[in-house]
């Protein structure tokens, strides 16, 4: 969490950095000591979480929590000294009403809250794009031949050998496919098949609109998906239809992001 102090006094806002400091997942972007300094804050940096203190001389907090709204808007927890703002405060939908000084174990219930709330803000967008890809995909399908790629015709069955006996799975009835060693397992409606090749040389052979690399072992019909969840570390979990959940790790869940943004 990207994290913006707002405070008037240098010791509270020492105080509060030193407690967030104990946090591995919060990175504090900026401090400020006004909250005309606040705006401007926030302008310049992504901030997902700021902590603000209502009574300051020119911009009180309130200013700057009402000049913070729409679905993509840091939330806001108030820190503050006296509690008659408590009402107020939660009208205008913050997180959270600190009272200094801040206790440790109340700042941690805070941001267990704030990580909550910005998990399922993050699912939500993620659904959004996906839906869009998927849209996209059928678009495509319509305006061109099936499998078809830069002019080059991929696949549409893959050949499974089993002994001297050969048969051939429907590249589109692969739900995903795993690296095992020399091999590459393919997960299908009909069971699962295991192929001697590499999940490079299979990538590069499927159609590219259909199938995304999401780690290093495992590649996946974006047809199958059905949600993507943030996990820790800048991870991420693939939830397929048939139920398996998949690692997003973090150098492919960054090409994903940016495929799903340039939908």
């Amino acid at each position: 969490m990207n994290v913006l102090l707002v405070d008037d006094e240098p010791p509270a806002r020492r105080r509060m950095r030193r407690l967030l400091g104990d946090a591995d997942d919060v990175t504090v972007v900026a401090e400020c000591g006004s909250g005309a300094s606040a705006l401007e804050a926030l302008r310049m940096h992504r901030v997902e979480l700021v902590f603000l203190d209502i009574q300051m001389p020119g911009v009180d907090g309130f200013v700057v929590a009402d000049a913070l709204a729409g679905p993509d808007a840091p939330l806001i927890v108030f820190v503050t000294a006296h509690d008659s703002h408590a009402i107020r405060a939660f009208e205008t939908r913050a997180l959270d009403y600190l009272m200094k000084p801040v206790r440790p174990e109340r700042l941690a219930a805070t941001l267990a809250r704030a990580r909550e709330a910005l998990s399922s803000r993050r699912s939500a967008a993620y659904a959004h794009q996906l839906r869009s890809v998927i849209a996209q995909l059928d678009q495509d399908a319509s305006a061109a031949p099936i499998g078809s790629v830069g002019g080059l015709v991929a696949p549409e069955r893959i050949e499974v050998r089993d002994g001297e006996r050969v048969r051939y799975v429907d590249a589109s009835d692969v739900a995903w496919a795993e690296a095992q060693g020399a091999h590459v397992r393919l997960h299908t409606s009909r069971g699962t098949f295991e192929i001697r090749d590499t999940l490079v040389r299979l990538e590069a052979s499927l159609d590219a609109r259909r199938f995304v690399r999401i780690h290093r072992s495992y590649l996946v019909n974006v047809a199958q998906v059905k949600e993507l969840r943030p996990w820790y570390g800048g991870d991420a979990v693939l939830v397929l239809h048939d139920g398996h959940e998949l690692k997003v790790s973090r150098t492919y869940r960054a090409q994903l992001k940016q495929r799903l943004n340039a939908v």
